[in-house]
């Protein structure tokens, strides 16, 4: 099974500290050189800029995730937003900063901006569930969009908790 191509994309915004920025995304994504930006002047850019980097490496991204000890978050923030052979996950940039992986729910703004992730490939789902597998999945089985999966308002599931009452 092949790694997905991934994508990166940044907004600098006239607030933002471009060298911050580039310190966040590179935290997680060591080998991306951000591009040049206009000089800043006071009292900042005019606009803001977007970084898009193809091909991203996720090794040091996947490393933390698993340092971090949030495989099954991880498993469940990648797919929330899966189509066939697609998906995007958005990561604070402010966590980043201090070398941690924090997904950021769609629909949520998180203080210091984000980074978005897109992932493309063949067997997509696949791929998730193999970089985010680990010991605890043999008596606790997880899949994609299972009955344990997190809820779309971050919420956990416990594979333990009762059944809703309808």
């Amino acid at each position: 099974m092949s790694d997905p191509r991934a994508t990166l994309t940044v907004e600098v915004r006239p607030s933002d500290d471009p060298e911050r920025v580039a310190e966040a995304v590179n935290a997680l994504f060591p080998d991306l050189q951000p591009p040049e930006l206009p000089e800043l002047g006071f009292p900042g850019m005019e606009n803001s800029h977007i970084w898009r980097v193809e091909g991203v490496e996720l090794g040091t991204f996947l490393e933390q995730v698993e340092k971090q000890r949030i495989m099954d978050t991880a498993l469940d923030a990648m797919a929330l937003e899966m189509g066939s052979n697609i998906t995007h996950f958005s990561l604070s940039r402010q966590a980043a900063l201090a070398g941690k992986v924090a997904f950021v729910l769609p629909g949520e703004r998180a203080l210091g901006g984000t980074m978005q992730v897109e992932l493309e490939g063949h067997d997509l789902a696949a791929w998730i569930e193999q970089v985010t597998w680990h010991p605890g999945r043999r008596e606790v089985p997880r899949s994609i969009s299972d009955d344990v999966a997190m809820r779309p308002d971050g919420e956990v599931t416990e594979w333990f908790d009762p059944e809703p009452e309808n």
